[in-house]
């Protein structure tokens, strides 16, 4: 399936999407498979996998891509970036996307190798240096490909899907440019940086409406209850988590801790889908539990739960 016209509203409804990551252990792979269907149970829309930094997680990050997209129905979309790869490395890698089913891509420029500073960190001399030449480029790969094919696509195959990051909190407008540029390259929607405040995210349509850009933005919403866990999202993006939100959250009781974060979230959920948002986008960090908990807590939106699939489920006892 094509998400671009998913999250542009074709389904007559504001999408739901999970953002997933490889496990980096052979543990970690086992404790996400065992609770994986609990999740895409739930009838997302769409699954995203995200993809380490110049190629870190390739193998893994391909294998949790085959296994959503062989055991469920549940459409996928691969990150993909490009910091430090040629342009030959992004294209093998995405024809190995391709070639495993994968019609829908998240392009980003990507983070330099972990242990590399801003300074020290040189492009490779016939990479891709931008997530804008990124869009063109999955472009020609997909183009060469089906040359490669008759030029046609299969009748089962959609067309290729592309969605590029957005920044809500660009105060120069920098990022409006740069956002702007992806679209004209090919960019279909975008999926925006975890944020906390609606009326952030409004006033951001609102700047990118002004500044030309026409695709969907979907936002990024954090499901924890974990601390730590928010202070380092704030460290690696620059957005803090509210001091509200942290005050609840500063208890040892894990039962409180998970109320408190389940209610802030769903807060700010039903918040951004008040001002129109046109989905929500779940940042996972493959935790099972609080996803099942916010869902729980907006099973009575019409918008977003319309689909009888969709609703909380009763599991051993306890409502899902």
């Amino acid at each position: 399936m094509t998400l671009a016209p998913l999250v542009a509203g074709a389904a007559g409804r504001p999408t739901l999407s999970f953002e997933l990551f490889p496990p980096r252990s052979p543990e970690g792979r086992n404790a996400l498979w065992c609770r994986l269907s609990d999740l895409l149970a739930t009838q997302p829309d769409f699954v995203s996998v995200t993809f380490g930094a110049a190629g870190a997680t390739r193998g893994p990050s391909r294998d949790l891509m085959a296994h959503v997209l062989s055991s469920t129905a549940v459409p996928a979309m691969a990150h993909l970036t490009c910091v430090g790869s040629s342009r030959r490395e992004v294209i093998d890698l995405a024809c190995e996307f391709f070639d495993a089913g994968v019609r829908n891509v998240l392009a980003l420029r990507g983070d330099p190798p972990v242990g590399t500073g801003a300074a020290q960190f040189r492009p490779h001399p016939d990479g891709v240096r931008t997530a804008r030449d990124l869009v063109e480029l999955l472009q020609v790969a997909d183009r060469r490909r089906l040359a490669q094919r008759g030029g046609r696509l299969p009748v089962d195959v959609p067309p290729l899907s592309l969605a590029v990051a957005a920044f809500p909190r660009d105060r120069d407008g920098c990022e409006l440019a740069v956002l702007r540029a992806k679209q004209d390259a090919g960019a279909q929607f975008a999926v925006c940086q975890v944020g906390w405040s609606a009326r952030e995210y409004a006033t951001f349509v609102a700047r990118a409406r002004a500044a030309g850009v026409t695709i969907p933005l979907l936002p990024g919403l954090a499901v924890t209850h974990e601390v730590r866990r928010l202070e380092r999202i704030g460290e690696l993006t620059g957005v803090p988590a509210p001091r509200a939100l942290l005050a609840a959250l500063d208890t040892d009781d894990v039962r409180v801790r998970r109320r408190a974060g389940t209610a802030f979230t769903s807060g700010v959920a039903r918040d951004l889908l008040a001002v129109g948002a046109p989905g929500l986008h779940l940042y996972t960090f493959n935790a099972v539990e609080p996803v099942l908990d916010l869902l729980e807590q907006l099973h009575d939106h019409p918008d977003l739960t319309r689909p009888a699939e969709r609703r909380p489920r009763a599991v051993g006892g306890r409502t899902r």
